[in-house]
């Protein structure tokens, strides 16, 4: 069997291909070999009902959380080579800080999957592709995701596409969003405060996340100057983890886990304390930045965070994702300490101010 039929069998669960599995009318039993339908729909549900609510699967269907790939082969890569995959849509007024910050950490490949933007955001991306050595490589990625009856993210599919295509050039493979920024905690870069963990597949670095700070427009800092008050309480409802692997032997994707072929469904923190994937939230001593910080810029202002609650995410109407976000959003704002993790990075680069930093966002530094 081909590479791309195995992909293909493993992204949709088995019952995905027979529809007719799901949903067989009213009163009539799932099969045996499906899911159970009488958990979703209720009794009543009637066939015109259900031609009615196909188009909001959120509601009715079961969507795939992961996606299954074959290992790569290990091949020559540079000893500490970095890249770094993200999905995003509409966001020129935040790529060129993005990315130039991660260039300043050290990383020196981004391969960026858009998703259907409609203004500068892929141009901005590409400009950066001239010099020092850096490649920026962007792939259009607005996908007919909800097709089928097992729907897929373009997330997860996005990263299945990078580990396939691009596993071979890198030693590490970060999976981050554009609010998301690695901080090197004491290193001057990246591949610096991963130096020790050489022998881990799987990192996973627990998000440190930070409120609108107090802003209630669009701020004129860049986001590392605007936003410097971090929410502190290690454990809440909606903390999670993002990823940094060997692409080479990555087995499962998902947005905030994986697993690798060596350590399993085990993961290391920044020490390279290894804990299960499913226990790593609770375990003694995992939650750390002690060498490596991920700033989550979740919010920014009230403004921004206000607009991306009104865009309808992978099929999620806007009043789910606000009725499951606010409250988040409210309590990231609350319990603040000030973190100056990612303003003493750019220090040790001897960029000490706003100003400085704005000058090297726009290249004139």
């Amino acid at each position: 069997m081909s590479q791309a039929n195995k992909f293909l069998i493993n992204v949709l669960p088995h019952h995905a291909s027979h529809p007719s599995t799901c949903f067989n009318g009213v009163g009539h039993a799932a099969s045996s070999i499906g899911f159970v339908c009488d958990k979703i729909c209720t009794a009543m549900l009637s066939l015109a009902l259900y031609r009615y609510c196909e188009g909001r699967f959120w509601v009715l269907r079961k969507v795939t959380k992961h996606l299954f790939i074959d290992p790569g082969q290990l091949a020559r890569r540079r000893q500490n080579d970095l890249c770094i995959v993200l999905i995003c849509r509409n966001v020129e007024d935040y790529i060129d800080e993005w990315i130039r910050y991660h260039e300043l950490a050290g990383v020196d490949h981004f391969y960026i999957y858009d998703n259907g933007s409609t203004d500068a955001t892929t141009t901005k991306a590409i400009s950066h592709n001239e010099g020092n050595g850096v490649t920026v490589v962007v792939h259009p990625w607005k996908l007919n995701t909800t097709a089928g009856a097992c729907p897929v993210s373009p997330q997860e599919t996005s990263y299945a596409h990078a580990v396939l295509n691009y596993r071979h050039r890198h030693r590490w493979m970060a999976f981050i969003d554009i609010d998301e920024f690695l901080v090197p905690s004491q290193h001057l870069t990246v591949a610096e405060a991963l130096g020790h963990l050489s022998e881990f597949s799987n990192i996973s670095l627990p998000w440190r996340q930070f409120g609108h700070c107090g802003h209630i427009t669009k701020p004129l800092e860049p986001c590392l100057f605007a936003y410097t008050l971090r929410h502190q309480q290690k454990r809440y409802r909606g903390a999670n983890f993002k990823c940094i692997l060997d692409p080479s032997k990555i087995s499962k994707v998902a947005i905030h886990e994986f697993c690798t072929t060596d350590m399993g469904k085990n993961t290391a923190n920044d020490k390279g304390q290894v804990e299960p994937i499913n226990a790593k939230q609770k375990a003694e001593g995992f939650i750390s930045s002690e060498y490596l910080q991920l700033n989550h810029y979740r919010t920014k202002s009230i403004e921004e965070s206000d607009a991306k609650i009104k865009l309808v995410m992978y099929g999620e109407l806007a009043e789910e994702r606000k009725h499951r976000t606010k409250p988040q959003i409210k309590q990231l704002s609350t319990n603040v300490i000030e973190d100056t993790v990612a303003l003493d990075f750019l220090n040790r680069h001897g960029i000490k101010n706003c100003q400085k930093y704005i000058q090297y966002i726009n290249g004139n530094a």
